[in-house]
Protein backbone atom coordinates (compact mmCIF):
# COMPACT_ATOMS: atom_id res chain seq x y z
CA UNK A 1 0.00 0.00 0.00
CA UNK A 2 1.69 3.17 -1.16
CA UNK A 3 0.21 6.15 0.50
CA UNK A 4 -0.52 3.81 3.60
CA UNK A 5 -0.76 6.92 6.42
CA UNK A 6 -2.95 9.21 4.17
CA UNK A 7 -6.70 9.49 4.95
CA UNK A 8 -7.98 6.71 2.29
CA UNK A 9 -4.46 4.50 2.27
CA UNK A 10 -4.69 4.39 6.26
CA UNK A 11 -8.43 3.36 5.67
CA UNK A 12 -7.73 0.66 3.21
CA UNK A 13 -4.98 -0.93 5.42
CA UNK A 14 -7.77 -1.10 8.30
CA UNK A 15 -10.33 -2.73 5.99
CA UNK A 16 -8.14 -4.88 4.59
CA UNK A 17 -6.39 -5.53 7.75
CA UNK A 18 -10.07 -7.07 8.67
CA UNK A 19 -9.45 -9.70 5.88
CA UNK A 20 -6.70 -11.48 7.50
CA UNK A 21 -3.86 -11.20 5.02
CA UNK A 22 -0.43 -12.57 5.76
CA UNK A 23 1.08 -9.32 6.13
CA UNK A 24 0.68 -5.65 4.48
CA UNK A 25 3.41 -3.36 3.97
CA UNK A 26 3.26 0.24 4.54
CA UNK A 27 4.91 2.21 2.58
CA UNK A 28 5.15 6.27 2.94
CA UNK A 29 7.32 9.16 3.04
CA UNK A 30 5.90 10.52 5.84
CA UNK A 31 7.31 8.94 8.74
CA UNK A 32 4.85 10.54 11.70
CA UNK A 33 2.03 8.98 9.42
CA UNK A 34 3.59 5.87 9.36
CA UNK A 35 3.76 5.69 13.11
CA UNK A 36 -0.25 6.59 13.27
CA UNK A 37 -1.36 3.32 11.04
CA UNK A 38 1.06 1.23 13.11
CA UNK A 39 -0.07 2.31 16.24
CA UNK A 40 -3.76 1.81 14.89
CA UNK A 41 -3.01 -1.72 13.84
CA UNK A 42 -1.12 -3.40 16.38
CA UNK A 43 -1.39 -0.83 19.09
CA UNK A 44 2.45 0.15 19.21
CA UNK A 45 4.28 2.76 16.98
CA UNK A 46 7.82 1.10 17.41
CA UNK A 47 8.70 1.60 13.86
CA UNK A 48 10.67 -1.39 13.99
CA UNK A 49 8.78 -3.89 11.84
CA UNK A 50 9.72 -4.93 8.02
CA UNK A 51 5.94 -4.14 6.76
CA UNK A 52 6.44 -0.29 8.00
CA UNK A 53 8.64 1.24 4.65
CA UNK A 54 9.84 4.60 4.68
CA UNK A 55 9.87 5.50 0.54
CA UNK A 56 9.45 7.50 -1.89
CA UNK A 57 7.35 6.77 -5.13
CA UNK A 58 9.80 9.33 -7.04
CA UNK A 59 12.72 6.87 -6.46
CA UNK A 60 11.81 4.35 -9.49
CA UNK A 61 15.34 2.25 -7.88
CA UNK A 62 13.64 2.39 -4.29
CA UNK A 63 10.36 0.91 -5.48
CA UNK A 64 12.02 -1.80 -7.63
CA UNK A 65 13.90 -3.01 -4.84
CA UNK A 66 11.17 -2.82 -2.41
CA UNK A 67 8.70 -4.79 -4.91
CA UNK A 68 11.45 -7.57 -5.78
CA UNK A 69 12.08 -8.17 -1.93
CA UNK A 70 8.39 -8.16 -0.93
CA UNK A 71 6.72 -10.11 -4.12
CA UNK A 72 3.05 -8.82 -2.90
CA UNK A 73 0.16 -10.33 -4.18
CA UNK A 74 -2.05 -7.00 -4.62
CA UNK A 75 -0.63 -3.29 -4.98
CA UNK A 76 -2.64 -0.17 -4.04
CA UNK A 77 -1.35 2.97 -5.29
CA UNK A 78 -2.68 5.86 -2.88
CA UNK A 79 -0.17 7.79 -2.80
CA UNK A 80 -0.22 10.97 -4.64
CA UNK A 81 -0.43 15.16 -4.38
CA UNK A 82 -3.91 16.14 -4.01
CA UNK A 83 -4.42 19.69 -3.63
CA UNK A 84 -5.44 21.71 -6.80
CA UNK A 85 -4.82 25.10 -6.47
CA UNK A 86 -1.23 24.07 -5.18
CA UNK A 87 -0.51 21.78 -7.99
CA UNK A 88 -1.64 24.75 -10.49
CA UNK A 89 1.02 26.59 -8.99
CA UNK A 90 3.68 24.03 -8.85
CA UNK A 91 2.73 21.56 -11.91
CA UNK A 92 6.42 19.37 -11.67
CA UNK A 93 5.55 18.48 -8.27
CA UNK A 94 2.89 16.71 -9.56
CA UNK A 95 4.43 15.24 -12.36
CA UNK A 96 7.35 13.63 -10.44
CA UNK A 97 4.48 12.42 -7.47
CA UNK A 98 1.57 11.72 -9.37
CA UNK A 99 2.97 10.71 -12.90
CA UNK A 100 6.62 9.99 -12.69
CA UNK A 101 5.83 8.08 -9.41
CA UNK A 102 2.99 6.27 -10.23
CA UNK A 103 4.62 5.07 -13.75
CA UNK A 104 7.64 3.38 -10.92
CA UNK A 105 5.25 1.74 -8.96
CA UNK A 106 3.11 -0.31 -11.32
CA UNK A 107 6.35 -0.89 -13.77
CA UNK A 108 8.28 -2.29 -10.37
CA UNK A 109 5.12 -3.87 -10.00
CA UNK A 110 5.17 -5.36 -13.10
CA UNK A 111 8.67 -6.66 -12.79
CA UNK A 112 8.07 -8.40 -9.70
CA UNK A 113 5.54 -10.45 -10.78
CA UNK A 114 2.56 -9.00 -8.58
CA UNK A 115 -1.03 -10.16 -9.40
CA UNK A 116 -3.18 -7.27 -9.47
CA UNK A 117 -2.45 -3.68 -9.37
CA UNK A 118 -4.94 -0.53 -8.50
CA UNK A 119 -4.43 3.06 -9.16
CA UNK A 120 -6.36 5.06 -6.91
CA UNK A 121 -7.64 8.19 -8.70
CA UNK A 122 -10.26 11.28 -8.49
CA UNK A 123 -13.06 12.83 -10.16
CA UNK A 124 -10.79 15.39 -11.35
CA UNK A 125 -9.56 13.06 -14.14
CA UNK A 126 -12.79 13.42 -15.91
CA UNK A 127 -12.07 15.97 -18.59
CA UNK A 128 -9.62 17.13 -16.79
CA UNK A 129 -9.33 21.04 -16.44
CA UNK A 130 -6.65 21.39 -13.71
CA UNK A 131 -3.01 19.85 -13.36
CA UNK A 132 -4.01 17.59 -10.50
CA UNK A 133 -7.21 16.49 -12.60
CA UNK A 134 -4.41 15.91 -15.68
CA UNK A 135 -1.62 14.29 -13.38
CA UNK A 136 -4.30 11.79 -12.28
CA UNK A 137 -5.34 11.12 -15.64
CA UNK A 138 -2.38 10.49 -17.01
CA UNK A 139 -2.00 8.02 -13.98
CA UNK A 140 -4.97 6.21 -15.55
CA UNK A 141 -3.30 5.72 -19.12
CA UNK A 142 -0.34 4.84 -17.70
CA UNK A 143 -2.04 1.86 -15.78
CA UNK A 144 -3.95 1.18 -18.90
CA UNK A 145 -0.36 0.40 -20.75
CA UNK A 146 0.11 -2.19 -18.54
CA UNK A 147 -3.20 -4.02 -19.84
CA UNK A 148 -2.76 -7.40 -21.49
CA UNK A 149 0.17 -8.49 -19.51
CA UNK A 150 0.23 -11.04 -16.51
CA UNK A 151 -0.62 -8.45 -14.26
CA UNK A 152 -4.19 -7.68 -13.76
CA UNK A 153 -4.59 -3.83 -13.59
CA UNK A 154 -7.15 -0.92 -12.81
CA UNK A 155 -8.65 2.44 -11.86
CA UNK A 156 -10.84 3.44 -9.45
CA UNK A 157 -12.27 7.04 -9.45
CA UNK A 158 -14.43 8.64 -7.18
CA UNK A 159 -15.02 11.96 -5.82
CA UNK A 160 -14.22 14.04 -2.03
CA UNK A 161 -14.56 12.40 0.56
CA UNK A 162 -15.55 13.78 3.78
CA UNK A 163 -12.99 13.93 6.81
CA UNK A 164 -9.55 13.91 4.86
CA UNK A 165 -6.72 15.51 5.83
CA UNK A 166 -6.78 19.21 4.36
CA UNK A 167 -10.87 18.59 3.53
CA UNK A 168 -13.05 21.20 3.25
CA UNK A 169 -14.67 20.27 6.47
CA UNK A 170 -11.58 20.75 8.70
CA UNK A 171 -11.38 24.36 7.25
CA UNK A 172 -14.79 24.95 7.75
CA UNK A 173 -14.67 23.33 11.46
CA UNK A 174 -11.71 26.07 11.90
CA UNK A 175 -12.83 28.98 10.81
CA UNK A 176 -16.53 28.37 12.15
CA UNK A 177 -14.88 27.70 15.56
CA UNK A 178 -12.80 30.85 15.46
CA UNK A 179 -15.43 32.95 14.50
CA UNK A 180 -13.64 33.60 10.98
CA UNK A 181 -15.49 33.92 7.92
CA UNK A 182 -16.20 30.99 5.96
CA UNK A 183 -14.36 31.48 2.45
CA UNK A 184 -16.29 29.71 -0.48
CA UNK A 185 -15.28 29.82 -4.08
CA UNK A 186 -19.14 30.14 -5.57
CA UNK A 187 -22.73 30.22 -3.97
CA UNK A 188 -22.73 27.74 -6.67
CA UNK A 189 -20.30 25.24 -6.80
CA UNK A 190 -21.36 21.77 -6.01
CA UNK A 191 -19.04 18.02 -5.40
CA UNK A 192 -19.86 14.59 -5.04
CA UNK A 193 -18.84 13.55 -1.48
CA UNK A 194 -18.29 10.53 0.12
CA UNK A 195 -17.15 8.99 3.48
CA UNK A 196 -13.80 7.51 3.79
CA UNK A 197 -15.01 4.13 4.93
CA UNK A 198 -17.73 4.04 2.27
CA UNK A 199 -14.63 4.66 -0.39
CA UNK A 200 -12.09 2.50 0.85
CA UNK A 201 -14.96 0.00 0.62
CA UNK A 202 -15.71 0.18 -3.03
CA UNK A 203 -12.00 0.87 -3.91
CA UNK A 204 -11.81 -2.66 -2.17
CA UNK A 205 -14.70 -4.30 -4.14
CA UNK A 206 -13.74 -2.54 -6.98
CA UNK A 207 -10.30 -4.24 -6.85
CA UNK A 208 -11.71 -7.31 -7.20
CA UNK A 209 -13.49 -6.88 -10.61
CA UNK A 210 -9.69 -5.16 -12.17
CA UNK A 211 -8.22 -7.00 -15.26
CA UNK A 212 -7.64 -5.16 -18.28
CA UNK A 213 -6.65 -1.62 -17.35
CA UNK A 214 -10.41 -0.71 -17.18
CA UNK A 215 -12.04 2.55 -14.73
CA UNK A 216 -14.29 2.04 -11.70
CA UNK A 217 -16.06 5.03 -10.36
CA UNK A 218 -17.96 4.73 -7.82
CA UNK A 219 -21.32 5.88 -6.76
CA UNK A 220 -21.21 8.75 -5.12
CA UNK A 221 -25.28 9.73 -5.37
CA UNK A 222 -26.06 13.28 -6.17
CA UNK A 223 -23.45 16.09 -6.07
CA UNK A 224 -24.15 18.58 -2.61
CA UNK A 225 -24.18 22.45 -2.97
CA UNK A 226 -21.22 24.06 -0.74
CA UNK A 227 -23.30 26.66 0.22
CA UNK A 228 -25.67 23.89 1.43
CA UNK A 229 -23.61 22.01 3.10
CA UNK A 230 -21.86 25.36 5.27
CA UNK A 231 -25.91 26.17 6.81
CA UNK A 232 -26.48 23.25 7.65
CA UNK A 233 -23.09 22.73 9.62
CA UNK A 234 -23.62 26.16 11.03
CA UNK A 235 -27.27 24.97 12.55
CA UNK A 236 -25.88 21.82 13.37
CA UNK A 237 -23.11 23.54 15.58
CA UNK A 238 -25.58 26.24 16.98
CA UNK A 239 -22.87 28.90 15.28
CA UNK A 240 -25.36 31.96 14.11
CA UNK A 241 -24.00 35.21 12.29
CA UNK A 242 -21.21 33.24 10.62
CA UNK A 243 -20.35 35.60 7.52
CA UNK A 244 -19.47 33.49 4.55
CA UNK A 245 -16.89 35.09 2.04
CA UNK A 246 -17.29 34.26 -1.94
CA UNK A 247 -13.51 34.14 -3.53
CA UNK A 248 -14.36 33.06 -7.22
CA UNK A 249 -13.35 29.72 -8.72
CA UNK A 250 -9.87 29.22 -8.21
CA UNK A 251 -7.14 28.55 -11.48
CA UNK A 252 -8.33 24.87 -12.69
CA UNK A 253 -11.70 24.22 -11.08
CA UNK A 254 -14.85 23.01 -12.56
CA UNK A 255 -17.90 24.25 -10.86
CA UNK A 256 -19.58 21.52 -11.28
CA UNK A 257 -17.09 17.76 -11.19
CA UNK A 258 -18.22 15.31 -13.10
CA UNK A 259 -17.36 11.68 -12.93
CA UNK A 260 -16.44 10.48 -16.70
CA UNK A 261 -16.18 12.17 -19.95
CA UNK A 262 -19.21 11.07 -22.27
CA UNK A 263 -17.41 12.06 -25.40
CA UNK A 264 -14.21 10.12 -24.39
CA UNK A 265 -15.27 7.13 -22.28
CA UNK A 266 -18.52 4.55 -22.42
CA UNK A 267 -19.81 3.31 -19.02
CA UNK A 268 -20.67 0.21 -18.58
CA UNK A 269 -22.86 -1.47 -15.02
CA UNK A 270 -20.99 -4.65 -12.94
CA UNK A 271 -22.52 -6.65 -11.09
CA UNK A 272 -22.51 -3.75 -8.01
CA UNK A 273 -25.15 -1.11 -8.91
CA UNK A 274 -22.93 1.19 -6.76
CA UNK A 275 -20.05 0.78 -9.10
CA UNK A 276 -19.65 1.39 -12.92
CA UNK A 277 -16.61 0.30 -15.22
CA UNK A 278 -15.60 3.23 -17.86
CA UNK A 279 -13.31 1.81 -21.21
CA UNK A 280 -11.57 4.42 -23.07
CA UNK A 281 -12.81 4.65 -26.95
CA UNK A 282 -9.41 6.02 -27.65
CA UNK A 283 -6.20 3.26 -27.40
CA UNK A 284 -3.48 4.34 -25.17
CA UNK A 285 -0.60 5.07 -27.74
CA UNK A 286 1.99 2.71 -27.99
CA UNK A 287 4.86 5.07 -27.56
CA UNK A 288 3.34 6.50 -23.75
CA UNK A 289 6.06 4.71 -21.37
CA UNK A 290 8.34 5.74 -23.77
CA UNK A 291 7.26 9.29 -23.74
CA UNK A 292 6.56 9.36 -19.87
CA UNK A 293 9.98 8.91 -19.22
CA UNK A 294 10.91 11.51 -21.69
CA UNK A 295 8.31 13.80 -19.87
CA UNK A 296 10.01 13.19 -16.67
CA UNK A 297 13.32 14.44 -18.63
CA UNK A 298 11.71 17.92 -19.15
CA UNK A 299 11.06 18.43 -15.11
CA UNK A 300 13.27 21.73 -13.92
CA UNK A 301 14.40 22.40 -17.81
CA UNK A 302 10.94 23.81 -19.24
CA UNK A 303 8.51 26.41 -18.21
CA UNK A 304 5.32 24.89 -16.56
CA UNK A 305 3.39 26.11 -19.21
CA UNK A 306 5.27 23.45 -21.72
CA UNK A 307 5.32 21.01 -19.14
CA UNK A 308 1.25 20.78 -18.49
CA UNK A 309 1.37 21.24 -22.31
CA UNK A 310 3.48 18.07 -23.01
CA UNK A 311 1.13 16.33 -20.15
CA UNK A 312 -1.77 17.09 -22.23
CA UNK A 313 -0.35 15.61 -25.50
CA UNK A 314 -0.06 12.10 -24.04
CA UNK A 315 -3.78 11.19 -23.57
CA UNK A 316 -4.85 9.12 -26.22
CA UNK A 317 -7.90 11.85 -26.53
CA UNK A 318 -5.63 14.82 -26.85
CA UNK A 319 -6.15 17.72 -28.80
CA UNK A 320 -4.42 20.72 -30.14
CA UNK A 321 -6.48 23.10 -27.43
CA UNK A 322 -6.10 20.78 -24.64
CA UNK A 323 -3.38 22.33 -23.11
CA UNK A 324 -4.82 26.64 -23.31
CA UNK A 325 -7.30 25.04 -20.99
CA UNK A 326 -4.80 24.01 -18.69
CA UNK A 327 -3.18 27.56 -17.46
CA UNK A 328 -1.00 27.42 -14.58
CA UNK A 329 0.09 30.46 -12.64
CA UNK A 330 3.68 31.66 -12.88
Amino acid sequence: MTGAGGSIGSELVRQLWQLSPASIHLVDHDESALHAIQLDLHGHGLLDDDTVVLGDIRQADAMRELMARVRPHIVFHAAAHKHLPLLQRYPAQGVLSNVIGTANVVRAAAEAGVDRFIFVSTDKAARPTSVLGLTKRLGEVIVQAYAGGSMRVGSVRFGNVIGSRGSFLHSLAWQVGNGRPVTLTSPDVTRFFMTIPQASSLVIEAATMATAGETYILDMGQPVRIADLVDRYVAAVQAPGVEITYTGLREGEKLHEELLDEKTEQRESTADPRIWCVRPRTAVRPDLLRRVEELGSLVGTVESELLVAAMSNLLPDAESEDASSLETRP
